[in-house]
């Protein structure tokens, strides 16, 4: 398949977004090859899904939809305990385990090419991935990853991100009205201004949905 082919497929499944969210998209992922594997998981499971037989039957299970190295980070619990794991279920769907551990080391694959490291430190990750991923199924138990029971550099991570006040990540993020209150700035890089119109139909549908939502619970 030629490239051409490739960007007709990306336009279409990205047709109806946001003009100015989607741009930014765009440019993101032209920064390199691993950028672009995120920003177009629909190629990868369009893809395999034609070659379905590369793979072994495997049983399926609720995938995160999207694994890759940068879909892994830190979170605060209810508990208030800080944790480190999947961080991204945009795409979450029942499907064989396998589709998802292959997406995970293609990212690993890309990410070191793409920092030029060598394939064989690649390789080895690969590995120890996989070890560790058989070995917790065959435990069959899942391990929380959390300030206790993490080592290395996710525990020294984690101690840190512990340390962190709610009102250092709200400074970043935020700015004070004219009237004292706390808005999102929009000078923060995630932050995009909504044109009135959007702003609400936005509004309205978010009232519709949690309408439904209590509908739902009351019955």
């Amino acid at each position: 398949m030629n490239m051409a082919d490739i960007a007709k497929r990306i336009i279409a499944f990205n047709k109806g977004r946001l003009p100015e969210q989607l741009q930014l998209k765009y440019e993101a992922m032209s920064e390199g090859m691993f950028r672009f594997f995120r920003g177009t998981c629909h190629l990868y499971y369009e893809d395999l899904d034609k070659k379905k037989e590369a793979l072994p039957d495997s049983p399926p299970v609720w995938i995160c939809g999207d694994l890759h190295i940068e879909n892994l980070g830190s979170f605060k619990g209810d508990n208030r305990q800080v944790y480190f794991d999947l961080n991204d279920f945009d795409e979450a769907i029942l499907a064989p385990c396998l589709w998802e551990i292959a997406r995970m080391l293609t990212s690993i694959l890309l990410a070191f090419d793409e920092s030029e490291l060598p394939k064989t430190e690649a390789l080895n990750v690969i590995m120890q991935f996989i070890d560790v991923y058989a070995n917790t199924l065959a435990k069959g138990k899942s391990i929380n990853l959390d300030a206790r029971t993490a080592e290395g550099i996710v525990s020294r991570f984690l101690q840190q991100v512990e340390k962190r006040k709610q009102k250092e990540l709200l400074k970043k993020r935020t700015v004070l009205s004219k009237k004292g209150k706390l808005m999102l700035s929009a000078d923060y890089a995630k932050h995009i201004p909504l044109n009135p119109d959007l702003k609400a139909e936005l509004l309205s549908h978010m009232e519709q949905y949690l309408r439904q939502k209590a509908t739902f619970l009351d019955d």
